[in-house]
């Protein structure tokens, strides 16, 4: 009787260590079917993608909508907001509150807010131009009339002289000098031909021979 209940005893340890086998060994297999089923899906996800870009090829960014005539538009750094009044070649004029100022196209941003917080800014921008008028006469009169761009680099001195125009044109001068030097002609092949594109630029020529000559540009503005 002993013997057969040990024998009945080893059996059902045999039994139950047989199912608790069965029981992970069917645990693994659903585990490896979920993970098999993510691989699946991954490859289809990544065919998908080949047969929508076949070359492998980095796809288009999207397109910045250009600066237009009467858009508001802020200065790239700058948080004031104005219109674009008038667009020549790569030059925009703007309304910046009572100040027009002439800013190439590639400084400029379009404004991303509402309606209603764009036309409260630049309602902004103008009652604060109001109140900087004095500022901004107390630096015309500081302004330098001249800027000396010998000696340097061709971008180096096109970046300056870009600056400079602009900030002419920003606090209303009638006439400034850029002082570039004889040399090979080429500081002032490349500045004249930006001076053509500057919508706000009347007129310029050579110095006079006694102050500089061919050395020496002089530009007028309307």
């Amino acid at each position: 009787a002993e013997k057969e209940k040990t024998q009945l005893a080893r059996q059902e340890l045999t039994d139950f260590r047989n199912s608790v086998e069965n029981i992970t060994s069917s645990k693994q297999e659903d585990k490896i079917v979920r993970k098999m089923e993510v691989l699946r899906q991954k490859q289809e996800r990544r065919k998908g993608k080949k047969a929508a870009n076949p070359d492998n090829r980095p796809l288009p960014a999207s397109k910045i909508k250009p600066v237009a005539e009467g858009d508001t538009v802020k200065i790239k750094g700058q948080s004031t907001a104005g219109r674009v009044l008038e667009i020549t070649g790569k030059n925009a004029v703007v309304a910046l509150g009572n100040i027009k100022t002439t800013v190439k196209l590639d400084r400029l941003e379009h404004a991303r807010m509402g309606s209603a917080s764009l036309d409260t800014e630049i309602m902004k921008s103008t009652f604060v131009s109001n109140k900087t008028q004095d500022q901004m006469y107390e630096k015309k009169l500081e302004f330098k009339q001249d800027i000396d761009v010998r000696g340097m680099r061709g971008d180096e001195a096109l970046q300056a002289v870009t600056y400079f125009i602009d900030d002419a044109i920003l606090v209303g001068m009638d006439r400034v000098r850029i002082l570039h030097g004889t040399g090979t002609g080429a500081l002032r092949t490349i500045i004249r031909q930006y001076l053509q594109t500057v919508s706000g630029v009347k007129h310029f020529e050579d110095e006079h021979v006694q102050f500089g000559g061919t050395g020496i540009t002089v530009i007028d503005f309307f």
